[in-house]
């Protein structure tokens, strides 16, 4: 059952079960995975677990108006000094970033309007399109750990408290096979993904 818009409140680990509130829902468990993203570490402390230094970073996005339209087929375009990238969307669209990545706490992310000039300037320098306007602009939170990759498994002195965080900026791509692996740590049944060493996503690498 999936409950929504209920924010954990408590999480005790008791002879062996879980005791979790979130809003009014209550409930008891043998496993808690802990996939809370940039509260990662905020939830490991409500649960009496050690944070392992889950990091959220800012990465802004603004879709431009711009002209000459852009081509369907541009490709990613990423500058060498990795200081900005962008890609065309649907409609003639250009997606830039500032390829941005400023620690904050675990929020919704807003843009913040330095990161988008800075951007569109960063654009400017190295094309001759007219900007005729920023159409939306949003921002996220891409979690990291200490080691930047990402954290799977379960935790190295409660294995009732599993891992899986800090997927970084890839986790739309490697989340089928960071799910297979999670689920193969949890269920025997599961078979784990070829040639994926899961002692390297161990959380027991930071003790």
């Amino acid at each position: 059952v999936l409950h929504c818009n209920s924010r954990l409140s408590a999480a005790k680990y008791e002879n062996g079960v879980w005791q979790i509130s979130a809003g009014s829902f209550n409930c008891s468990a043998n496993i808690l995975i802990n996939a809370a993203g940039a509260w990662a570490d905020e939830v490991a402390q409500m649960a009496q677990v050690l944070p392992l230094g889950i990091q959220p970073y800012r990465r802004t996005i603004a879709q431009l108006v711009v002209s000459p339209v852009v081509p369907a087929d541009l490709p990613l375009v990423i500058g060498l000094d990795g200081s900005f990238y962008f890609k065309p969307d649907a409609g003639g669209r250009l997606w830039l970033s500032p390829h941005d990545e400023t620690a904050t706490p675990a929020c919704d992310a807003a843009p913040e309007e330095l990161d988008v000039a800075t951007a569109i300037d960063r654009l400017q320098a190295v094309v001759d399109w007219g900007i005729q306007r920023v159409e939306h602009k949003w921002a996220g939170l891409r979690s990291f750990a200490p080691d930047r990759l990402p954290v799977i498994g379960r935790d190295g002195a409660n294995d009732a408290f599993f891992w899986f965080a800090g997927q970084g900026g890839f986790g739309i791509q490697t989340a089928p096979a960071a799910a297979q692996l999670a689920g193969s740590l949890l269920d025997a049944a599961i078979a784990a993904p070829q040639n994926v060493n899961a002692a390297i996503y161990t959380p027991a690498r930071f003790l």
